[in-house]
């Protein structure tokens, strides 16, 4: 049984964090698409691993039987911080986005998907940077983002990657964000998950900057 949770300073203290680190994500993602982006307010838990695919079906920008496109991208960083990073577009978004580049969407799939790949670089990288350099004073590496699931039910989707023999931990510390766009049809779930490991090493860094204060 997991014996570490966060105090309220500390869960106050890491929804800032994210809040500055998505800035610089919404602002990279608004440059690339030229519109306003609206983001949530970042929802974090520690949760057990038998209630990921419950708790990420029941926030989600989406309705539970959109189909969409989900690209993943692992992390990792020397202070034994590592997890995984999945972004969720539905078909809308893959269409409205491959629009604006200019991308035929039935002879240019393989093109649309090298563009939500970059877009998936961007949203994470963007936002776990800022959370590395505020906690740990360095960037995160990252191993090259991937396609998780293509044109998926999202039900089936989420109860395919989420279910309880599908993930390496027990419990996770899950930080789930939304991403609209005002001016076009762009909605994004981004789901950051990190090991127990991780967990131990971003409460130290919060205890570290809460003494400091």
């Amino acid at each position: 049984m997991l014996k570490i949770s966060l105090t309220e300073d500390e869960k106050d203290l890491l929804k800032e964090t994210f809040n500055l680190a998505l800035g610089q994500a919404g602002d990279k993602l608004a440059r690339l698409l030229k519109s306003f982006v609206d983001l949530s307010v970042p929802e974090i838990e520690i949760l057990e691993a038998e209630r990921v695919a419950q708790k990420v079906l029941q926030d989600t920008v989406f309705s539970i039987s959109d189909s969409v496109t989900a690209l993943r991208q692992s992390f990792f960083h020397e202070t034994h911080v590592d997890g995984e990073a999945i972004v969720i577009f539905n078909d809308q978004t893959v269409q409205t986005v491959a629009g604006i580049f200019g991308i035929d969407s039935v002879d240019g799939h393989s093109q649309e998907i090298e563009i939500m790949l970059e877009l998936t670089n961007i949203i994470a990288g963007a936002c776990l940077n800022g959370i590395a350099n505020q906690l740990f004073n360095g960037d995160m590496s990252f191993k090259p983002p991937a396609v998780l699931a293509d044109k998926v039910d999202l039900t089936k989707f989420v109860y395919g990657a989420f279910q309880r023999s599908q993930l390496k931990w027990d419990h996770t510390l899950m930080v789930k964000i939304t991403f609209n766009l005002k001016d076009i049809q762009f909605k994004s779930d981004l789901l950051i998950f990190m090991s127990e490991q991780a967990i131990e090493s971003v409460q130290k860094a919060l205890q570290r900057l809460l003494s400091e204060m």
